[in-house]
């Protein structure tokens, strides 16, 4: 069994919060950033943002329906629609699903589902899910109540996978304060946390018959589906709690585990795979892509913590008994190499702040989780002690939920969410507004070229012996090129040829000769090996760009 392709799969996600004539139901916001985020991180699923719609607050049909519209045409192997909000049915049992200005009594103020469902059915995908979290509330302490029988009827597709939150006549609860609405929430905790002692990947039946099964526990509406096509047997998420038992190597923030949360111990940070190591300060290597956490704790007395931003020490040197820096430190160490790479690549670190660290921004006891800070730079200088270390700038990201400026005061207790609605930034590149790149791709094709300019055959060299190189689609990806992200619309370049590229200074013919658009001359041929294929109809279309 494997996840669905995610390059051939599109989502919808549709929510109505605020309303004129309808209870309001803040919980939904959440909803869909959560969901967004969950469907987009790597260790989830990995759809890659642009394929992922969301829509919040529709005021008018086509609002709602194009973009259903766009995904089911675009769409050949996943189609998720969810909609999250007030459902409305009429005299007949059909299902609305309303809109900002709906009203109760005038279901055709919303839209029809059929319209939807229309949709849905002309698409192309292998299978279709559709999760509806709505009814409409009649009561006074912020429910949202409808049949849902007749709901899950009326949405019937043949091939789809359907999840709704309620039976007849009972209510889906959205009660006032939480933070999402109870189906939304408890499906959240499934594909974020994951489900100890089942397998890697998670199916539909699987994750629904948990949600079920907790509902009823909880004495809380109890959900529905319909299956058709045993649609449901096929496997829709990675199982987050295999890999937590597994400790294997994990980048960026943990659904569910927000910034500020505090851990009693290292053994708790391990446990919870923030921090894998029970002592050293930097997890992960520069082979498997970086350092993926860190701890400050005061070990090394040049660190400097200015809230945001983190002077870092790199590791080695120091007398094992006195903690003195008695010896150079190396950029070939393991630790202080996947810091240096973690520059090269982008890919954040998570921050966990020690007890004994600056007391302005540590708690005042155990471990704090603060959130994802990215590697800016680094430098060699003499230390306190006199012999040279390795100092790293980090700088907190702005999109974590709790900012180290607010002071280990407001870090302690109980944590909150991680309300982050951004790409996970360990695998998302933006390239332009709404368009990502997925970094794993392009690290591929550089290693299959081993960081060597396929134009000149050059390559970069970072201290600690790690090589450079710049990965540049040959169609360009944002509007209005709109080029796959896949490895034979990628070069891999030196900076210098990248930017030559980009510019069109120099084009392909069809054998993959290059061409000088200045002088035009043939300046060589495109280094190619088997690991890596350029595709000849990305080469015509750049040049076509180009050449004049």
């Amino acid at each position: 069994m494997k996840l669905p392709e995610a390059t051939k799969s599109r989502a919808v996600l549709v929510g109505t919060s605020h309303h004129e004539f309808l209870p309001a139901l803040p919980a939904v916001v959440n909803n869909l950033t959560a969901l967004r985020e969950a469907l987009c991180s790597q260790d989830i699923w990995g759809l890659p943002p642009q394929y992922c719609a969301t829509v919040c607050d529709p005021t008018d049909s086509t609002q709602m329906l194009d973009p259903v519209r766009n995904a089911s045409r675009e769409a050949t192997d996943t189609l998720i629609l969810y909609f999250a909000g007030h459902g409305l049915t009429n005299q007949r049992g059909e299902l609305y699903l309303s809109l900002c200005k709906s009203e109760e009594q005038k279901p055709y103020s919303a839209v029809k589902y059929e319209d939807v469902r229309d949709q849905l059915v002309d698409s192309r995908a292998t299978r279709r899910i559709v999760i509806l979290d709505c009814c409409f509330s009649g009561l006074a302490l912020g429910s949202m109540a409808g049949e849902i029988s007749a709901v899950v009827n009326e949405a019937s597709i043949e091939g789809t996978y359907i999840l709704a939150a309620a039976p007849e006549n009972r209510i889906a609860l959205a009660r006032p304060g939480e933070e999402y609405t109870a189906f939304t929430g408890e499906l959240l905790n499934v594909v974020q946390g994951g489900l100890a002692g089942k397998p890697e990947l998670l199916t539909l039946d699987t994750i629904f018959n948990h949600v079920r099964d907790v509902m009823c526990e909880k004495s809380l509406p109890v959900p529905q589906k319909r299956d058709r096509n045993t649609a449901g047997q096929l496997t829709l998420v990675k199982n987050r709690a295999s890999r937590r038992e597994r400790h294997g190597p994990g980048y960026g923030s943990f659904s569910g585990i927000a910034a500020g949360t505090v851990f009693p111990s290292r053994h708790d940070l391990h446990k919870a795979g923030i921090h894998r190591p029970l002592q050293a300060g930097i997890c992960g290597t520069a082979d498997q892509g970086g350092a993926e956490s860190i701890v400050v704790s005061g070990g090394y007395k040049d660190d400097k913590d200015y809230g945001d931003v983190i002077i870092y020490t790199g590791h080695g040197g120091r007398d094992p008994n006195t903690g003195a820096q008695i010896k150079d430190q190396d950029p070939t160490d393991p630790g202080n190499a996947a810091l240096l790479r973690n520059i090269l690549t982008g890919v954040p670190v998570r921050v966990i702040r020690g007890a004994s660290g600056d007391p302005k921004y540590s708690p005042p006891s155990g471990y704090s989780y603060d959130g994802l800070f990215s590697v800016e730079q680094y430098w060699s200088t003499p230390g306190i002690d006199g012999p040279r270390i390795l100092q790293f700038r980090l700088e907190q990201i702005d999109d974590e939920s709790t900012s180290a400026r607010e002071g280990p005061q407001a870090r302690t207790g109980q944590p909150q969410s991680n309300r982050r609605g951004g790409p996970a930034p360990n695998q998302w590149e933006r390239v332009a507004s709404g368009v990502y790149r997925d970094r794993r791709i392009s690290e591929r094709v550089i290693e299959a070229h081993d960081s060597e300019c396929q134009i000149c055959g050059t390559f970069l060299e970072a201290p600690g012996g790690r090589r450079y190189a710049r990965a540049v689609h040959i169609r360009g990806l944002s509007v209005p090129h709109e080029g796959p992200d896949v490895p034979e619309n990628i070069l891999c370049l030196c900076p210098n040829h990248s930017v030559l590229f980009e510019l069109g200074s120099f084009t392909m013919n069809d054998d993959l000769e290059i061409i000088d658009e200045v002088s035009k001359e043939i300046v060589g041929d495109l280094r190619t090996n088997k690991k890596h294929r350029v595709g000849v109809d990305y080469i015509r279309y750049h040049r076509n760009l180009y050449r004049f």
